[in-house]
């Protein structure tokens, strides 16, 4: 029985709905470790799965498509709010669009139909297809307007809706092609893989100018804010005098990943423009040398600068800097997640970029593309996929601590990340886990350093295969059909 199976796909759609089309599919094959061939007609007598209208002969597995869907995507609209069609499948209510009402599936003695078209739904979450109108629409570059999500309007935002689509795809196949089912394996034989990855925005964030604003600030605030004043200051007074050291920190964090067998991007800032100086630290030859002797056999990507994930030279400018440093950054990820879907790919494309890890939202952790797998985003102008792997931003520290954000304790943000190891390991699927340097710092984010070892120790015990962006990255490009 060859690795993975060859699956005949037979497409019988509008000619510009069939890049598209094709694109979810691909999408699925990859995950559920199915090799696919596209056949382009109205009939294939060795179809195993038809997307279509209705056909005169049954296929093993069919997938409900409605023609008005094509030309959906050729007017650029957004899928009107009180047309999405929830349905349970398993433990989860699953939105649908594009799709009849009812079951989700209707089964025959040898073959499927899905009544719910999990093609063209998953195209809208792959692309991030209301984001994409939005910005047709004009409005202002940086980061996304979460509020305005699809996921955010029907509280979704915490459930892999395309990962799901996948295990529909993989409940028919079980039932009417069982040959075609493999399981969703990773390296070392793991159930399901962790990324880790740090953004480095300042190489020495307590400098003694900031030190001196924080304490003024806390003996400031006394009277407003007494009990966190004077912990704050106290705290800081002790801590960043007698114990504090950037490198050793950072150092720390380095070769404690490396005890427990873990490896993990860091993202580093290459700018020379950052309000904050502390940011352009790439630049300081101090810092230069020290960033080569404990990063210089890492996974070093570039954070790029707001600008650029939406200027060319300013991006190829962040990078030559980082390669003067003797690196070469394959991964990106966006300072304050500002990035628009279409015009930075398009970027990142042309500047020779491997994989990005941009895609999730600031105030919430979840699943803004509606997967946690790896793709190829999708470029819609010119109708095929980037060559750029998107590996998704699923949980950022940031979104569970900041009060602007999800505002959780230790002891909530301890059960969610729990939960959603369990769903990845339910799932055989992958989890991103972005913890800023400056995050373990004792005094202003007390446990939350703690809370990262713990989560890393407790998904290792579950059987995940823990690691760097990159080697998710080599993964699944070299997945060998």
């Amino acid at each position: 029985m060859e690795r993975y199976p060859n699956i005949n796909i037979l497409l019988n759609l509008p000619q510009r709905y069939l890049p598209k089309a094709e694109f979810v599919l691909r999408t699925y094959c990859y995950i559920l470790r199915l090799n696919p061939t596209f056949i382009y007609d109205t009939h294939f007598e060795a179809a195993h799965l038809y997307y279509g209208p209705l056909p005169d002969r049954e296929y093993p597995i069919r997938v409900h498509f409605d023609p008005e869907t094509a030309e959906f995507f050729e007017r650029q609209e957004l899928y009107p709010l009180e047309k999405v069609n929830f349905c349970k499948f398993r433990a989860s209510h699953i939105p649908f669009l594009f799709s009849k009402g009812g079951s989700i599936f209707s089964f025959a003695a040898s073959s499927c139909v899905f009544r719910k078209d999990i093609i063209a739904s998953g195209f809208y979450f792959l692309t991030c297809w209301h984001e994409y109108v939005f910005s047709q629409r004009g409005l202002p570059r940086g980061r996304v307007d979460f509020e305005e999500s699809l996921q955010y309007r029907w509280d979704f935002t915490e459930t892999p809706v395309v990962d799901i689509y996948c295990q529909m795809l993989r409940y028919t196949l079980q039932e009417v092609l069982p040959g075609f089912v493999r399981d969703i394996s990773w390296q070392q034989g793991s159930k399901f893989a962790i990324s880790l990855s740090h953004d480095i925005d300042y190489w020495d964030f307590w400098d003694a100018e900031s030190l001196q604003k924080t304490l003024q600030y806390n003996r400031h605030s006394f009277w407003e804010r007494p009990l966190n004043a004077i912990y704050k200051y106290l705290g800081h007074s002790i801590h960043k005098k007698l114990f504090y050291d950037h490198f050793k920190q950072l150092y720390r964090i380095y070769r404690k990943e490396q005890d427990l067998g873990v490896k993990s991007t860091w993202f580093v800032m290459a700018g020379q423009d950052s309000e904050d100086p502390r940011q352009n630290y790439i630049h300081k030859l101090g810092v230069k040398e020290e960033i080569i002797d404990l990063l210089g056999q890492e996974d070093v990507g570039l954070h790029g600068s707001p600008e650029s994930a939406f200027d060319l030279d300013i991006l190829n400018t962040e990078l030559a800097s980082l390669r003067e440093l003797g690196f070469n950054p394959m991964g990106f990820r966006t300072h304050y997640l500002h990035f628009d879907y279409q015009k930075s790919f398009g970027l990142l494309e042309e500047a020779g970029i491997k994989y990005d890890s941009t895609l999730g939202y600031w105030e919430s952790i979840g699943f803004r593309a509606g997967t946690s797998f790896p793709f190829y985003p999708f470029n819609i102008k010119e109708n095929r996929t980037f060559r750029v792997l998107e590996i998704p931003l699923i949980v950022m520290d940031t979104s569970l601590h900041s009060a602007k954000a999800m505002n959780m304790d230790y002891l909530g943000a301890k059960s969610t990340l729990r939960r959603l190891i369990k769903v990845a390991a339910s799932y055989q699927s992958h989890l991103t886990l972005l913890w800023h340097n400056t995050t373990f710092d004792p005094i202003d984010y007390p446990l939350w350093g703690r809370l990262y070892w713990k989560t890393i120790r407790y998904a290792l015990r579950e059987g995940a295969w823990i690691t760097a962006l990159n080697e998710i990255y080599e993964e699944w490009v070299n997945l060998s059909y």
